[in-house]
């Protein structure tokens, strides 16, 4: 392995600490006057790659420019697609759980798979562990982990159980049931960049699925041939 995939971890830690704030979190003045200015979506372009999220958001800036009240409109509709128990409500028991329960065996299934990564998220914030936002920031947390453990041979182990549990994670939680919850939120939204946020978070998902699929298969190959040499 070369130093790209130390990058790409760097790059991927980013994206995913940047989504898990777009929902956990209600735009900052920064992150208005960001998109005020269209600088955000350069942010947009490498999260989607360009896709429909990134021309959503680029319309919903041609109309911000004619609200001087963009941020206190931003909040409301955070407060009311991230925060209150009625609408979208975030959370993987929602979408998963048949009687919808928080608190319940979802919720405890992702608390616990935390535990097991050794992650302590839960420390800094009054969200649930199955929030949308919670569960992306987890994912930054291993890419973290991830890019830290890059470019040392003495760590090949972790790093190849670091993949692991990303590979997991997304597979049994986060892939899981974020397409339909982001598509609930497109549904809700009131505004474009609630719209292009949540199509963002699918896009780079998809993505990420894909790539984290190729990562593992090269990793554990190397891993077997480590193996087979002796070292």
């Amino acid at each position: 392995m070369s130093g790209n995939e130390k990058d790409i971890a760097e790059e991927r830690e980013r994206t995913y600490t940047f989504l898990a704030g777009l929902c956990l979190k209600a735009p900052s003045d920064l992150l208005v006057d960001m998109i005020r200015d269209g600088s955000i979506l350069s942010v947009f372009q490498d999260c989607s790659g360009g896709g429909t999220a990134y021309r959503w958001m680029q319309e919903f800036i041609g109309q911000a420019g004619e609200s001087p009240d963009v941020g206190e409109e931003l909040e409301a509709e955070h407060t009311a697609l991230f925060v209150l128990p009625t609408g979208v409500i975030p959370h993987e028991a929602v979408f998963r759980d048949k009687e919808k329960r928080l608190g319940g065996r979802i919720t405890l299934a992702v608390l616990h798979f935390y535990e097991k990564a050794g992650a302590g998220i839960l420390d800094t914030c009054r969200e649930m562990p199955d929030h949308i936002g919670m569960e992306l920031g987890f994912m930054g947390v291993l890419c973290k982990k991830e890019r830290e453990l890059w470019g040392n041979n003495e760590d090949r182990l972790l790093l190849g159980k670091c993949i692991e549990l990303e590979k997991e994670f997304l597979e049994k939680h986060l892939s899981a049931w974020t397409y339909q919850c982001c598509e609930a939120i497109i549904g809700c939204s009131t505004s474009g960049f609630y719209r292009a946020v949540a199509r963002c978070i699918a896009e780079f998902l998809k993505r990420e699925e894909e790539y984290i699929t190729e990562l593992h298969e090269k990793v554990s190959r190397e891993g077997e041939d480590i193996c087979k040499a002796g070292i």
